[in-house]
């Protein structure tokens, strides 16, 4: 068995996906509470504490729960996934589980080159920019303003945090494992630097006896490759379907996911932006909520695919936060309210029209969404793109799911999302 806890339900899906497309049957759970794990047959099970906004305590005791809830499953490898530019309480929460498991070192790789993001001398960057000058320095909730990712994970934890880079790496696998086994006995967290897919092959090959790998979730496609064959295996049968449309919830604000709403607007397919300005007065939200739903369940019974997305634009994101502000309510509380809005109006549509078919794009959004939804996991089915798969819903709805990390895919992603959720 291999247990992972990641920090929002899109990196879930996404480190499951590594594991599902050697076919590993990976179960992501984003409600576990009264779960019995030791019934669930999988071969990766993935908790998401849904912590990467909260307080450093808090999310600290998240996680603490979720690997004690992992633990009595024997796990032969425990991950801690991050995102793959370490946006969140990364230290707190690498430290969280090792405390829980009551040990003392963990790999830590964050490289995900199919994805653009590589370490070299633990400066990490993204399609070839450093990350402080990277879309990710503009984050509105976690602006990354360093580009050294040992300096981001101390300044989270008290264990020392050391670097093996590139040019070991090159050496090949004895000479990373020679030293994985120096830096075991200091105690800490060994940054591993991988500048390309090959360098995660080589760092894969020579970790796959490790219990504790960290990171984003580039190392996992590679690891299957030395951990031998499912025990369970990946299995598609009986999935929901039936002709009504496909309905696409937005709360991303990043430019990845920009381009993607306007090139589903430009193929002419039906687009409605909610006014996220107005949400922070009861009676104005609901009369919101109520328009975009009249607006989107008609499209969906028709067979028509319907986006609905917050403004996103940076002087409609400024707007939002003024109204918010003007009510007493703080940045992180706004996006909450936002992304909360989204999955009542994502609910109320399939409980309208009986959809089966939902993609949604941002991570703090997917969670509110599968909430709302009573959606408690879903298991991972196929790749879209890299880093972004298909999933089967668990809970009181039984529906095909795309859980899209705002910064992943071209800009034609939704389309081929739509598509592929179709063929499946």
């Amino acid at each position: 068995m291999i247990g992972i806890v990641a920090d929002d339900v899109t990196g879930a899906n996404d480190i499951g996906l590594m594991y599902a497309k050697h076919g590993y049957k990976a179960e992501v759970f984003t409600n576990y509470d009264g779960l019995d794990l030791s019934t669930v047959k999988a071969d990766v099970i993935v908790l998401d504490t849904n912590s990467r906004t909260d307080e450093l305590q808090k999310a600290y005791a998240k996680v603490v729960d979720a690997t004690r809830r992992l633990l009595p499953l024997n796990c032969h490898l425990l991950t801690k996934k991050t995102c793959s530019v370490f946006r969140g309480n990364v230290g707190m929460e690498f430290d969280a589980m090792l405390d829980a498991a009551e040990e003392e070192f963990a790999a830590v790789i964050a490289a995900f080159p199919k994805n653009g993001r590589i370490t070299k001398d633990g400066l990490h960057y993204v399609h070839g920019k450093l990350l402080s000058e990277s879309e990710f320095s503009h984050d509105p909730l976690h602006p990354m303003k360093k580009d050294d990712l040992l300096e981001i994970v101390a300044e989270q934890t008290t264990r020392p945090v050391y670097l093996l880079n590139y040019r070991t790496i090159a050496k090949g696998v004895a000479a990373i494992r020679g030293e994985v086994e120096k830096f075991r006995h200091c105690g800490g967290y060994l940054l591993i630097d991988s500048t390309s897919q090959e360098d995660l092959q080589t760092v894969a090959q020579a970790l796959a006896n490790e219990r504790f790998i960290f990171g984003s979730s580039g190392i996992a496609e590679e690891l299957p490759n030395f951990l031998g064959p499912p025990r369970v295996g990946l299995s598609l049968k009986d999935l929901p379907r039936n002709n009504v449309g496909t309905l696409i919830i937005v709360g991303s604000v990043t430019p990845q996911t920009k381009s993607q709403v306007d090139y589903i607007r430009d193929q002419g397919l039906p687009v409605m932006a909610m006014d996220t300005g107005c949400l922070f007065i009861s009676s104005d939200r609901e009369q919101e909520v109520n328009r975009v739903v009249e607006w989107a369940v008609p499209k969906l019974i028709s067979g028509q695919t319907a986006l609905v997305y917050g403004k996103h634009q940076p002087d409609e994101i400024g707007m939002t936060y003024e109204a918010a502000a003007s009510v007493g309510i703080n940045r992180i509380e706004a996006s909450h309210i936002v992304s909360g809005t989204l999955g009542e109006i994502s609910r109320r549509v399939i409980e309208a029209t009986g959809g089966k078919r939902l993609i949604v794009a941002g991570g703090e959004t997917s969670n509110d969404v599968c909430r709302s939804l009573g959606i408690i996991g879903n298991l991972v089915l196929k790749e879209i793109q890299p880093g972004l798969p298909s999933g089967l819903s668990r809970g009181k709805n039984e529906l095909l799911v795309v859980l899209k990390s705002g910064s992943f895919g071209s800009p034609d992603f939704l389309a081929q999302a739509i598509e592929h959720l179709i063929k499946l």
